[in-house]
């Protein structure tokens, strides 16, 4: 079948129609081996990564691949995303969706602890950004230091206030960071329904009776949807340029 026909399931019931994977329905199927961030941070970080077509980015915490395959998108043509992943087996099931994504020529999944190991296998002119979703980011961060280029943003994202506190303090060391923000992002959901027309009722030979008002038109209302609460705090540091280093 081709993308965007019609087919019938198996079991029966409405027909469906069949769509062409993107980033926010991988991200709304995906299996959880970990928990996952959605589109109302990955849209945030995103743009805090000043993601572009051509340039190369660095993930660390794979997890399900949620984040993986938007920045994916948001770097072709010509971009890179090199992700690592510290759970041996998480790696490889992450992989095996890249693949069956065919995202393979833009993802370098790798199996690694940046914390102890660094950033390893990257290009040596260094990389445009770096996103850390890890339980300790502050001890990521050294090792960034040794492939971030000068003006290229790390973005973290952690659930705890006190992951926050470490990891500012550990860009603010040494002046190696600067315009470093934090950003909480609660997304509210809104539906739309249409409601029946108005009825009236008419007084006729001493019955009561209901009918349609004539003129009246489809109306529709709007209502809040559920929303997710905290999710997390999102955490966006600049390296400072070399000559301010050297000072």
């Amino acid at each position: 079948l081709a993308y965007g026909s019609k087919t019938r399931p198996r079991k029966g019931g409405p027909w469906l129609a069949l769509l062409r994977p993107t980033p926010e329905l991988i991200t709304q199927s995906l299996v959880h081996r970990t928990q996952i961030i959605y589109h109302a941070d990955i849209s945030l970080l995103i743009g805090l990564l000043d993601v572009q077509p051509g340039r190369i980015v660095c993930e660390a915490g794979t997890g399900s691949g949620s984040v993986s395959t938007s920045l994916a998108r948001a770097l072709l043509p010509g971009g890179q995303l090199f992700t690592f992943e510290f759970h041996a087996d998480r790696q490889k099931q992450a992989l095996a969706d890249f693949q069956r994504y065919g995202l393979t020529d833009v993802i370098v999944s790798q199996h690694g602890d940046v914390c102890m190991q660094g950033f390893r296998n990257v290009p040596e002119t260094g990389v445009d950004g770096i996103f850390l979703d890890l339980p300790m980011p502050w001890l990521a961060i050294p090792h960034a230091d040794k492939c971030l280029v000068h003006g290229g943003r790390i973005v973290t994202f952690s659930p705890c206030i006190e992951q926050i506190d470490k990891t500012a303090a550990e860009f603010r060391r040494d002046g190696r960071y600067f315009d470093i923000r934090m950003f909480e992002t609660m997304a509210m959901n809104w539906g739309v329904k249409t409601e029946a027309p108005a009825k009236r009722r008419k007084v006729a030979a001493g019955e009561c009776t209901e009918a349609e008002e004539p003129t009246a038109s489809v109306l529709a209302s709007s209502f809040p949807m559920q929303m997710r609460s905290h999710t997390g705090y999102l955490l966006v540091a600049t390296r400072s340029p070399a000559d301010e280093l050297a000072r």
